[in-house]
């Protein structure tokens, strides 16, 4: 469903019918900036899927990284349409080193990543999932709508409809990290509020 939708607006060059051409402008910002983060985000739960001794999060951490690698490549091959005829969409990785704006959520991801197991879980599958993915995906997608480009409104709904068992990871780790001892309290608490006001602060 999704490649056909994508495969129907290449065929009609869906890319020139846009409403507004500073809609172009804006896949741009997209495109350098989240898609790297959809990868960031799939090297880390890759890593915690080789890492993690039980059966249990090891699979649900490679199911959220295969998540994000679709996401990313999804990403990529429905605007790689765009980059045929327009400049600036094409070297997203050399951007995304470079551009100064995306350093802020850059740093996110590689300080989550950086951080250990669990509260990299409750950086990304809690604070950045849970609560700021909904506030950049669904407003994005509406305004794809909005510009008649229905290819970004496919598979930024299709990554959107993974992220309910992404928040349900980062709940059930918040919820086992809990129960496994009343010292955590503080401790989960502290991750929590470090990770949402920094992705609040980093986003919005």
């Amino acid at each position: 469903k999704l490649y056909a939708i994508v495969d129907a607006f290449q065929q009609n060059n869906g890319q020139f019918n846009v409403t507004d051409a500073r809609y172009v402008q804006a896949l741009k910002i997209f495109i350098n900036g989240i898609t790297e983060l959809e990868y960031d985000s799939h090297r880390g739960f890759n890593m915690l899927a080789r890492e993690f001794p039980g059966v249990g999060p090891r699979i649900a951490a490679q199911m959220q990284s295969l998540d994000e690698l679709r996401h990313a490549t999804t990403q990529i091959h429905t605007i790689s349409q765009y980059a045929k005829y327009f400049t600036g969409m094409n070297e997203f990785p050399y951007q995304f080193d470079r551009a100064w704006y995306l350093s802020i959520p850059k740093s996110f991801f590689e300080d989550a990543v950086t951080s250990g197991p669990f509260e990299f879980i409750v950086a990304i599958s809690f604070a950045f999932e849970y609560v700021l993915t909904n506030l950049a995906f669904m407003p994005w997608m509406s305004g794809a709508a909005f510009n008649g480009d229905m290819a970004t409104v496919s598979f930024g709904f299709s990554a959107q409809s993974d992220e309910a068992r992404h928040m349900t990871l980062g709940i059930e780790v918040i919820k086992f990290l809990l129960e496994q001892d009343p010292a955590n309290v503080p401790l989960v608490q502290k991750w929590i509020d470090r990770w949402f006001w920094r992705g609040y602060r980093g986003i919005l």
